[in-house]
């Protein structure tokens, strides 16, 4: 037997032990999935993986020898070892991304990755880094272990497996492209737990013979188009006032965090001269839709064309308008998520300052102190507007010893070595020390405007961007589901010569803006710049809110919660829950009760786009 046949029986066998272990990853990146679906779900998810990992394989291999028959056929065995590694190292961290937050390596992942300051904004560690690397190294050692087992195996019958990977790959289209056609929610809800998994639907052919899709409304939130936003010229009252404007923004603070034992300051400060919103959400479970919504009164699907298009605000321009000096302070950094190119796109650079050195405490307390000298050089006789952006209760939830009140914290959190079933506890104290380390910095903002005087002519809001789940529905973080504890944030605002008031029926961030402009002279309806209405209007003018994240979509009602993907429509894609996220006996019934809601989300996702 000649040595070429020999080396090339050993790749294909180490190649299939390869699709093996890519198959085990995969199933065990879908086992919760798996622990929810009935039986043909559950074979529908081994079987598409099965196909994706031959997918995987073949073109790893495909690659390989393409590179071999360029570099020399003799590194081709070396390259497969590495290559395989790469693949196994790229599913370890999908599953690990796909069980702490619920989606995979995808385009939010991709922009995380390239946009500056996009991987410090996750917190990451030196500990956690070593970590990784370790794990990285542990892989290719597997690799090169698999490589020696096979140095003396055969593949008997290749041809057969062959044959079951093709109609594995081949079935799984059919079966998905059906029931995508009938809403058949066990098939398509397995294939969003595979990695990178393309569906294949058979709209058009079944509209050409006549085969109807089981659907009972029909709603595309990916609506997309040149903006039109405001939808009329903007009128302003010379003659308003021109009150003083600061927004303080926490990241991750959850709306629970608002007690007198963890944030006694914002207590103390609602209760004495602010209205606090109970019942608040976010317009997003992410920082980028969450800050997008409370600056922009729009739904998250917005803010692509909003990217694009570069386009400010009207809370900017109309500040910027009326000679406002501006001073925007961010413990993050403006490029990530994209202040810079949106929310701040017209203010200019010496107006930003950003500070990402160091835990976020630490940050904190450094652009208090800028805020404050900022605030307290501005002339009297020109109005300002004050931004900060705090870190302070950001994951890895960091404080100083001062900020204790939970004794009884994780005192490590090690991204790659935790246990979430077990550390959480220790997780979540953390969290609430670092949210009481937080209000200690807002308390310091809150009680210079009152000494100073300056509250009695500053409007001042204060809220959160997004909120932070601690395995209450099975995740930890947020960007992952519109679960309340990801949405739900604490909203105080003070507004000169309004008495202190609790406010509990359901606001938005996209209720801010149309609160706010109208104190700066705007005269125009609030449909005409934004989704919400105002904060302190009786009632709603509609009887939801909405919340998006980078690629999906919730509507929030009085009852009931439906998610739906961006850029993807129909009933089979939705997942629907009560508004306090438990599961619904049947779905098909109650989006019947929705379908007049959903044709008003339709309207509100489409309105701020041209129509020709």
């Amino acid at each position: 037997m000649s040595p070429s046949f020999l080396s090339g029986a050993r790749l294909r066998a180490f190649y299939l032990a390869n699709l093996l272990l890519l198959l085990v990853i995969q199933i065990y990146t879908g086992r919760v999935a798996v622990a929810g679906l009935p039986l043909d779900g559950a074979l529908f998810l081994v079987v598409a993986a099965s196909g994706y990992a031959a997918l995987y394989v073949g073109l790893g291999a495909g690659f390989c020898r393409l590179l071999s028959l360029l570099l020399g056929k003799g590194v081709e065995q070396l390259l497969a070892v590495m290559v395989m590694s790469l693949l196994t190292i790229l599913l370890l961290v999908d599953s690990q991304i796909y069980g702490m937050y619920g989606f995979h390596l995808n385009g939010f992942v991709w922009n995380l990755v390239t946009t500056p300051g996009g991987i410090e904004s996750m917190g990451g560690s030196d500990a956690t880094s070593l970590t990784v690397v370790a794990a990285c190294l542990v892989v290719v050692l597997l690799q090169g272990g698999l490589w020696l087992l096979t140095r003396a195996c055969s593949v008997p019958g290749l041809r057969y497996v062959v044959a079951v990977l093709v109609l594995c790959m081949v079935g799984e289209r059919a079966v998905y492209g059906f029931s995508h056609l009938k809403g058949y929610r066990p098939v398509l809800m397995a294939a969003q737990s595979v990695p990178f998994y393309q569906p294949t639907t058979f709209r058009r052919a079944a509209e050409d013979w006549g085969i109807q899709m089981t659907r009972s409304t029909e709603l595309d939130a990916g609506v997309s188009g040149r903006l039109h936003y405001p939808r009329h010229p903007i009128q302003v009252d010379s003659n308003a006032a021109h009150p003083n404007v600061m927004i303080l923004v926490a990241e991750s603070l959850r709306w629970d965090m608002l007690t007198p034992e963890i944030m006694p300051n914002l207590w103390r400060f609602a209760e004495q001269h602010g209205t606090r919103f109970t019942d608040h959400i976010s317009g997003g479970n992410g920082t980028r839709m969450g800050i997008f919504s409370l600056f922009y009164g729009l739904p998250g699907n917005y803010w692509f064309s909003i990217l694009d298009e570069r386009k400010a605000p009207l809370l900017m321009e109309q500040l910027q308008s009326q000679d406002y000096r501006l001073g925007l302070f961010t413990s993050a950094n403006f490029s990530y998520p994209e202040f810079d190119r949106t929310v701040f796109v017209n203010v200019p650079k010496e107006n930003m300052v950003s500070d990402d050195k160091e835990e976020g405490w630490k940050r904190d307390r450094r652009n208090v102190a800028r805020l404050l000298d900022w605030m307290n050089a501005a002339p009297a006789d020109q109005p300002f507007m004050g931004f900060m952006f705090f870190e302070s209760a950001h994951a890895r939830y960091y404080f100083p010893d001062e900020s204790v009140i939970r004794e009884d914290y994780l005192p490590e959190l090690n991204y790659a070595t935790m246990d979430l079933e077990k550390d959480i506890g220790g997780i979540f104290n953390r969290y609430i020390n670092a949210s009481h380390h937080l209000d200690q910095q807002l308390g310091r903002v809150l009680s210079e405007l009152e000494a100073s005087g300056k509250l009695d002519d500053t409007v001042v809001i204060i809220t959160g961007d997004h909120g932070e789940e601690f395995m209450e529905n099975g995740r930890w973080g947020h960007n992952s589901e519109f679960h309340q504890e990801q949405i739900r944030v604490p909203m105080v605002v003070s507004v000169p010569g309004r008495a202190p008031a609790v406010v509990n029926r359901p606001t938005s961030h996209m209720d801010v803006m149309p609160t706010l402009l109208p104190l700066l002279g705007v005269t125009n309806p609030a449909s005409d710049y934004a989704s919400g209405t105002s904060l302190f209007a009786e009632r709603r003018d509609q009887p939801y809110r909405l919340v998006a994240s980078w690629d999906a979509l919730a509507y929030v009602g009085g009852n009931y919660k439906v998610a739906m993907p961006l850029k993807a429509g129909g009933l089979s894609e939705m997942t629907i829950s009560t508004v306090d996220d438990k599961p619904v006996g049947d779905e098909g019934r109650v989006m019947g009760r929705l379908s007049d809601a959903m044709a008003l989300v339709l309207q509100d996702i489409s309105q701020f786009f041209r129509k020709s």
